[in-house]
């Protein structure tokens, strides 16, 4: 059991609780034992001394019965039980006097007071004495860590629900909205809590069919007419009015691709094709991609190795990295250093106006990238996070520095 575990925690009281009781009981027990054996002695010597006196005819009998008034003592005059006694019976005390001599004896949860004077033996039975007082105390302590394991199993009953709960939560954590269920199975707030967290996840549910279904539509109309004006494009004369026609057609299908890009990662669907690929296998679909001269890129590799991902999008993340390369180079030149420990792309250019996160938000650019979307650096921090991967940013020595950190987490090992 986790020992941060509410249920870890509340286990812990209960069985501290319960110990406490325990030891709490023993020592009443032990404490009123004492006490009680205190009462008994004091009581005995008063009656055993007031007993010899009189036997030795020092107080009368009525100052004898002034004297024992308040406490019943029955003598025992046959002798096959006064035989039984003194026979069986355990001897808790006894005192030797002057006069003769005094024993406390327990027989059959029963004390007496067995005085032997001048020869002769005297037994008296305590009536007063109370042999169920500790039975009673053993009672109520069974009867009160009782309660303590039927208040255990309850809460524990009523907290159960918050496994489920968070079984649920793990789901939506990892993106598994089909399969979250309704686990509220009360009226208390733990299933209150479960219901509307059930209700918040079919909204969620909703609000993505629907961006979806928005987002493959527009992309789907907006594809057509796209299509039509690039074929339309290339019946017209070689001018100015078409290369600007041309940018901003090429500049709508980039979007439509970026934007289907970000609908496949966010949509859950990320790693339906994860598969075992070589890294240059996936460095040169990027590399065709990009559709970028070799003369424009340099890339360093010690040995080639196997990754599992997806390979449409770890494509469209080194792809991305490489159009930004290239493009804000000042050289217009692109170094790609590759090793199990990390893949890094470096160029010669400014140093980021703002940190690494500020570019990592959609929709965010730089002052001179008039020509892109500002998306770029999303899509490639998103693909990267679903693949348990971390990007990272240096500026040294005038070259901006780009990784790709974490690669054990896609290696595959041999």
């Amino acid at each position: 059991m986790n020992k941060s575990s509410i249920f870890y925690v509340i286990t812990f009281i209960f069985i501290f609780a319960g110990v406490s009781v325990i030891l709490a009981f023993l020592w009443l027990i032990e404490y009123d034992q004492q006490n009680y054996s205190n009462e008994l002695n004091a009581k005995y010597s008063l009656i055993a001394n007031a007993r010899l006196l009189y036997f030795s005819g020092i107080i009368s009998k009525k100052e004898f019965e002034e004297q024992t008034k308040n406490y019943k003592m029955n003598e025992i005059t046959e002798a096959k039980n006064i035989r039984k006694v003194l026979f069986y019976g355990e001897v808790w005390g006894r005192a030797q006097t002057n006069s003769g001599l005094i024993e406390i004896i327990s027989y059959n949860k029963e004390i007496y007071l067995n005085i032997i004077f001048d020869g002769k033996i005297f037994l008296y039975k305590d009536q007063d004495y109370e042999s169920y007082r500790y039975f009673m105390i053993k009672a109520i302590a069974i009867a009160v860590i009782c309660i303590l394991i039927l208040l255990y199993i309850f809460i524990f009953k009523k907290l159960k629900p918050l496994k489920a709960l968070k079984k649920q939560i793990d789901k939506f954590a990892l993106n598994k909205l089909n399969e979250i269920e309704d686990v509220s199975n009360g009226q208390d707030e733990i299933s209150q809590v479960a219901n509307a967290f059930y209700l918040a996840i079919v909204q969620i549910r909703k609000l993505n069919q629907s961006r979806q279904f928005f987002l493959r539509n527009i992309m789907h109309e907006l594809k057509t007419p796209i299509t039509k004006g690039l074929i339309t494009l290339e019946m017209l004369e070689d001018n100015k009015y078409k290369s600007r026609l041309e940018g901003i057609f090429n500049r709508l299908e980039i979007l439509i691709n970026e934007f289907a890009a970000i609908e496949q990662i966010t949509s859950g669907a990320a790693f339906i094709n994860k598969k075992k690929y070589n890294i240059l296998d996936i460095l040169d679909e990027a590399k065709e991609v990009a559709m970028n001269d070799d003369k424009n890129i340099k890339i360093s590799i010690k040995e080639s190795f196997f990754v599992s991902v997806d390979f449409k999008l770890f494509t469209t993340a080194i792809k991305n990295m490489i159009d930004n390369g290239v493009k804000y180079s000042k050289e217009h030149f692109l170094q790609i250093e590759i090793s199990k420990d990390f893949i890094c792309f470096k160029n010669y250019g400014d140093k980021l106006n703002n940190s690494l996160e500020y570019y990592t938000q959609a929709f965010t650019q730089g002052s001179k990238q008039k020509d892109s979307f500002g998306l770029g650096l999303y899509i490639v921090n998103t693909i990267l996070e679903s693949h348990c991967i971390k990007l990272e940013y240096n500026y040294q020595d005038g070259m901006n520095l780009f990784y790709f950190k974490n690669l054990e987490n896609i290696i595959i090992k041999d």
